[in-house]
């Protein structure tokens, strides 16, 4: 009977999995229309992850209190003062970036025909003996004022394009600030009552589970939010050491935009493996519109400061508090990054963390059963022998 139950079970996933590659393009339709309908509430569900993060020791702090407004109103305390803290940091980053990159753009466009001058100039020089190869140097003469009129025209009519049709960027908008609307209350709603939440799941449970399968579920849900807090909390440390390092570095060797630079270099390496990169390259081209030679040493030191980084500050920061091995952590970062882009790098590694913590458990759990069994087999082969 045991062995018919499992066949017929067997037998039900292997249709239902036909079913569904049969349909494949009406099931991708259907998942689609259902991620549109709940998108908005996992986005929301996601911000009040990383809320909670903050709000979490500072309930922990109030509820040490005596006041007894306090202790009624700790929750709603500690969640404006996490909001106010999350708004605090997003300005902060804005003010030091943003105006930044205001400057550096408009140096850009100064200095960009200039060094095109030049190098004409130098080529000029270097091939003074070859007047075709001249003439071909020559002949690549732009006319920066009319690429300019060129892009303030394209600019122009993208906007009276888009005021063309006012309609479809209003509800456009519109439908942007809504969604971002929802995910905020929803996260706040999530945060106000996340213990009815807790209580809800363990009563489902006891309801319906064994009190073992219980105790497993709730073990792995443990692993999963340790991983993903560690794994946040540990990107966002080694963002900040980073970013500062960069900066002081920067400080030092007299480099132009020193805060800016940092600042981009530190939140873009929350981004695994390539943030950096990507933070660097941009560094490059902002002291590049200071002096292309200060650029070069910027990049050297840059890539001293990322061996450094990679080497010492990642591995120990957050390799450390996520548990999981360099070569799963490449491995989770490439597949990840193919599979869903910078979103698949980012969460892909809190995700293989838990895998690889609850895959750990389950093998060693098992080890442990099959040690005691061949220890119970050599006990029972013994005891006849000593009879």
């Amino acid at each position: 009977m045991r062995s018919e139950k499992i066949n017929w079970k067997l037998l039900i996933v292997v249709t239902i999995l036909v079913i569904l590659v049969m349909n494949l393009s009406q099931v991708v339709s259907i998942i689609q229309t259902l991620w549109g309908a709940i998108s908005s509430l996992v986005f929301g569900a996601m911000l009040a992850f990383v809320i909670n993060l903050i709000m979490r020791p500072i309930e922990e702090q109030l509820s040490k209190s005596k006041a007894k407004f306090i202790q009624k109103a700790k929750r709603s305390i500690s969640l404006l003062v996490s909001i106010v803290i999350v708004i605090a940091v997003l300005a902060g980053l804005v003010w030091l970036v943003v105006p930044s990159l205001i400057d550096a753009g408009e140096v850009m466009a100064k200095v960009v025909p200039k060094y095109f001058e030049q190098g004409q100039d130098f080529f000029n020089r270097l091939f003074k003996n070859n007047p075709d190869l001249v003439d071909t140097i020559n002949s690549f003469n732009i006319n920066w004022k009319e690429v300019t009129d060129k892009f303030m025209g394209f600019l122009s009519s993208g906007v009276s394009g888009a005021l063309g049709n006012a309609v479809g960027v209003v509800g456009t908008i519109v439908s942007s600030v809504v969604n971002t609307i929802i995910v905020i209350i929803f996260a706040i709603y999530v945060l106000l009552d996340k213990q009815r939440f807790v209580n809800l799941y363990h009563r489902a449970c006891n309801l319906w589970l064994k009190p073992e399968t219980k105790a497993q579920i709730t073990q792995a849900l443990n692993i999963i939010y340790g991983s993903f807090s560690s794994f946040i909390c540990g990107q966002c440390l080694e963002a900040f050491i980073l970013g500062s390092t960069c900066a002081l570095g920067m400080f030092i060797l007299h480099l132009p935009y020193p805060l800016m630079i940092g600042t981009l270099v530190g939140v873009i390496n929350i981004i695994p493996m390539i943030g950096a990169y990507i933070g660097g390259a941009i560094g490059m081209f902002m002291v590049f519109t200071v002096s292309p030679w200060l650029s070069v040493v910027f990049l050297i030191y840059l890539c001293i400061l990322q061996q450094f980084e990679s080497n010492v500050i990642y591995p120990r920061v957050v390799g450390r508090s996520v548990g999981l091995p360099g070569i799963y952590v490449m491995i989770t970062v490439v597949v990840g990054g193919s599979l869903a882009g910078v979103a698949g790098m980012f969460l892909g590694i809190p995700i293989m963390a838990s895998v690889y913590k609850i895959v750990k458990i389950y093998f060693k759990e098992a080890e442990d059963r099959k040690q005691m069994h061949s220890k119970e087999e050599e006990e029972e082969n013994v005891q006849p022998s000593a009879e």
